[in-house]
């Protein structure tokens, strides 16, 4: 058999291939790709009711932090695995920090339960 005809059969049966995977899963976005430790928890906390103590709320406020930022930052921000406790049973906490454009890098402290994640800390780096 030919180079050009082994060729030719390759693509034409990944060609099939992939659209019979493209109907079979069609557009899925449920999908997601969480193998590393800094995307299960941020997946985890993401995923969960969000609590947040009155203090930190304040504190926020004035540091011109708001829902949308606390949204981005469990997208994209980056957990403190050395300063988090991670040992403590059902409850860990975590720190993660994020800096959204036009503002202040911050970092928030979550304390991660089974059901719930509550904001227990906040600091705000310039």
């Amino acid at each position: 058999m030919k180079l050009w005809r082994k060729l030719l059969l390759f693509g034409l049966g990944l060609g099939l291939g992939v659209l019979m995977v493209q109907f079979i899963f069609g557009d899925r976005t449920d999908i997601q790709c969480n193998y590393f430790p800094n995307d299960r928890v941020l997946y985890d906390i993401r995923n969960k009711e969000r609590l947040y103590d009155v203090e930190v709320e304040n504190q926020m406020r004035l540091g011109n932090i708001d829902t949308s930022d606390v949204r981005d930052l469990l997208e994209m921000g980056k957990v403190d695995f050395e300063n988090s406790q991670r040992g403590l049973g059902s409850c860990k906490n975590y720190w993660i920090s994020f800096k959204p454009e036009n503002k202040d890098k911050f970092f928030l402290q979550f304390e991660n339960c089974d059901s719930t994640a509550k904001v227990i800390g906040f600091k705000l780096k310039p």
